[in-house]
């Protein structure tokens, strides 16, 4: 029994494949783990770039928390500043 494209075949004695139909077989096998590898080095160069990605929107993202909090913070202090002149006579 042999796996070819993802179906079992059973050969009979007599039914045994040519070195031809080996031969076709072990390049097909090759076209695909071609195939597989441009497709990994493929997915590893685009998951290289989604981390150097993420890691700018990571820093961005801390860089416009830290202005929220000082707006924030710059907000707080005119309102306490327009309280003490409500309270003055």
């Amino acid at each position: 029994m042999t796996l070819f494209g993802g179906h079992a075949y059973i050969w009979r004695m007599s039914d045994t494949p040519s070195t031809a139909g080996y031969e076709n077989a072990l390049r097909e096998l090759e076209r695909r783990v071609i195939a597989l590898t441009a497709l990994c080095e493929q997915q590893h160069k685009e998951n290289l770039a989604l981390k150097r990605q993420l890691q700018t929107l990571q820093h961005e993202r801390s860089g416009l928390i830290e202005k929220h909090e000082l707006a924030k913070h710059r907000v707080e202090a005119m309102i306490g500043r327009l309280k003490n002149l409500e309270e003055m006579p």
